[in-house]
C-alpha cells in the first residue's frame, strides 16, 4: 500500500491528546531539570504517539559502544528484536533559553552548551549515538533527537552518513504538534532512501561517470540503488546500455498525481524502471535499477509545456521520489549541468550533494555551488517544510585527477585558501585511467573490472562519504 506523501506542515487544530502534551510544556518549569522534562513531556509525548513503555528503553549504565561512556538517554524501538527507530538525546532546559527573544533564539541556542552538548559537538551525543563505526548493530538506530523542553533537532543516518533532518527549532505551543507529526514520520519510515545527486553546474567533470559507478560501488555492496535520468543529453541510459524504448512515464504519473490516486501513480513508475545485472572479474554479480524516459518528454517537463504539464517541475520530481523511496536504499539522480528548472527542482528534492571537480574553472564553480547554491535550497526549502530539511553538502571531490597530480594537487590547495573555502573536501581522488573509457564504450560501470585501480578509489570513495561514519550539517 503506498502512503501519502507528506506536504508542508498545516495548521490543524490539535486532539486532546495533543493538548495535553501542550499543557505539559506549558506547566514545565524554565529550571526544570532533565529527569522532569523526560518525565513530565517528553515521555508522554512519546506515549500519545502510541510509543509503549515496552519500546522506550532506558539504557541507564548499559553502553551502547564498545567503548565506555556512551550512553543515550533513551532508545525508541519498533519491534525489539530490531535496532532502535530513534535514539534520544536530552538536557535540562535553561531560563536564558527560554526567555531570548525569537530572532535571538537560533544564535542562542547554537552558542548553548546544551545544545552542543546534545549533538554531540562536545560529546556525547546524536553525532557519537549514530556512529557506525562505534555503536554495536543492536543499537544504531535511524533516527536522532536532541530535545530539553526549549529547543529540539531531528537527525538522520543512512548507513555512516549522518545529517539533519529538520532545522533547530524552538519549543512552542505549535511546533509541539509539528515535532509529533515529525517523528510520527520517523517512526512510520525507518529507512527511506537517501536521495543524492553527483552535480556541478560546469560541465566535463565526470558528473554522470561518478553518478554511475558510485552507484554501482553501492550495489556491489548489496545496496538497492536506483538512478534516475532526468539529463536529456541521457548519457546515463547510455552508460548502463539501456536504451530501450519505453513510454515517457512523466505525463501519466503526474495525471494520476493529480487524482491523488498514489497507487497507480507508482504503478505506473515501476512499470517504467529497467534493471540490469552486471558480472565482475571476480565472479560477482550486481543489480541496478534505472528509470528514464526520451529527450523530448524531459525537455517538455523542464520547460513546463503547458499543454503537458501544468504542475511544475519540482512539485512532480518531490512527489515522484516520494514514491519510489520506500523500495530503495540509494536514489541517485542525474541531471544537465545547466542550473535550469529541472535542475533546481532536482537540488531542491535531494538529501545530499557531492561536487566533482577539477583544476579548471570548475573549481570555482565547485566552491560556489558548496557555498551558495546547495544552501540557498536549503533555506527555501526549510522556508517550506519542517521536515526534510536539505540538501547537504557531501563535500568537493577532486575528479578527473591525473595520476601524478603532486604539483597541481598544491595547485589545488592553494586556490581553496584563496577563496577561503573550509568546506567539507573528500579525501580520495578519483584520478583518470583508460579502463575508465574503456567501460563507457562497452557500457557498463568501471567497477566490474575489480583489479582496476580506479575501482578502488570508488571504493575507497563510497566507503568515507556512505558506509563510514561521515557527519555532514553544511
Amino acid at each position: 500500500m503506498v502512503g501519502t506523501i507528506p506536504n508542508q506542515e498545516e495548521r490543524v487544530r490539535p486532539n486532546a491528546a495533543q493538548k495535553r502534551i501542550i499543557e505539559c510544556w506549558q506547566e514545565l518549569s524554565h529550571s526544570a531539570n532533565q529527569s522532569t522534562v523526560e518525565r513530565n513531556l517528553e515521555f508522554p509525548l512519546l506515549a500519545a504517539l502510541g510509543i509503549t513503555p515496552q519500546q522506550l528503553v532506558v539504557p541507564g549504565n548499559v553502553a551502547i559502544a564498545g567503548t565506555s561512556g556512551l550512553i543515550p538517554d533513551a532508545l525508541v524501538y519498533n519491534a525489539l528484536n530490531q535496532p532502535p527507530i530513534l535514539v534520544i538525546e536530552n538536557k535540562a532546559r535553561c531560563p536564558r533559553l527560554a526567555r531570548v527573544s525569537d530572532e535571538g533564539f537560533l544564535t542562542a541556542c547554537q552558542q548553548h552548551t546544551f545544545y552542543k552538548e546534545a549533538i554531540g559537538y562536545i560529546p556525547n551525543g546524536i553525532k557519537q549515538y549514530l556512529d557506525v563505526d562505534r555503536v554495536k548493530p543492536e543499537f544504531l538506530a535511524s533516527y536522532g533527537l536532541a530535545f530539553n523542553g526549549d529547543f529540539f533537532q531531528l537527525w538522520r543516518r543512512v548507513d555512516g552518513l549522518v545529517f539533519p533532518l529538520t532545522a533547530i527549532q524552538r519549543v512552542t505551543s505549535t511546533t509541539i504538534l509539528g515535532l509529533m507529526r515529525q517523528l510520527e514520520y520517523c517512526l512510520q519510515n525507518p529507512q527511506p532512501a537517501l536521495v543524492a545527486t553527483v552535480w556541478n553546474r560546469k560541465g566535463g567533470v565526470a558528473k554522470t561517470t561518478n553518478t554511475l559507478n558510485i552507484g554501482a560501488t553501492l550495489a556491489l555492496a548489496g545496496k538497492r540503488v536506483l538512478l534516475i535520468d532526468l539529463d536529456p543529453q541521457r548519457d546515463l541510459t547510455k552508460g548502463l546500455g539501456l536504451t530501450r524504448f519505453l513510454p515517457s512515464y512523466l505525463k501519466p504519473c503526474l495525471d494520476k498525481l493529480e487524482l491523488h490516486d498514489l497507487e497507480e501513480a507508482k504503478s505506473i513508475l515501476d512499470g517504467s524502471i529497467q534493471t540490469r545485472t552486471f558480472p565482475t572479474t571476480d565472479n560477482q554479480k550486481y543489480s541496478l535499477s534505472l528509470l528514464t524516459t526520451d529527450r523530448a518528454s524531459l525537455e517538455n517537463f523542464r520547460d513546463r509545456k503547458k499543454e503537458l504539464f501544468t504542475t511544475s517541475p519540482a512539485a512532480i520530481v518531490k512527489k515522484i521520489i516520494q514514491l519510489l523511496k520506500p523500495d530503495y536504499d540509494y536514489i541517485f539522480i542525474d541531471v544537465s549541468p545547466s542550473p535550469d528548472k529541472l535542475t533546481e527542482s532536482v537540488l531542491y528534492s535531494c538529501d545530499t550533494v557531492l561536487i566533482p571537480f577539477d583544476f579548471s574553472d570548475a573549481l570555482r564553480h565547485a566552491v560556489d555551488v558548496y557555498e551558495e547554491t546547495i544552501p540557498r535550497m536549503r533555506n527555501l526549502r526549510a522556508a517550506n517544510e519542517q521536515l526534510h530539511l536539505a540538501p547537504w553538502n557531501l563535500g568537493i571531490v577532486f575528479s578527473n585527477c591525473p595520476a601524478d597530480a603532486g604539483g597541481l594537487e598544491k595547485l589545488v590547495q592553494s586556490e581553496l585558501e584563496k577563496r577561503s573555502f573550509v568546506g567539507k573536501q573528500c579525501q580520495t581522488r578519483l584520478k583518470t585511467y583508460a579502463q575508465t573509457k574503456i567501460a563507457g564504450f562497452r557500457e557498463v560501470p568501471v567497477i566490474c573490472w575489480q583489479n582496476s585501480p580506479i575501482t578502488k578509489l570508488y571504493a575507497n570513495l563510497v566507503n568515507e562519504v556512505f558506509l563510514s561514519h561521515n557527519f555532514t550539517d553544511h
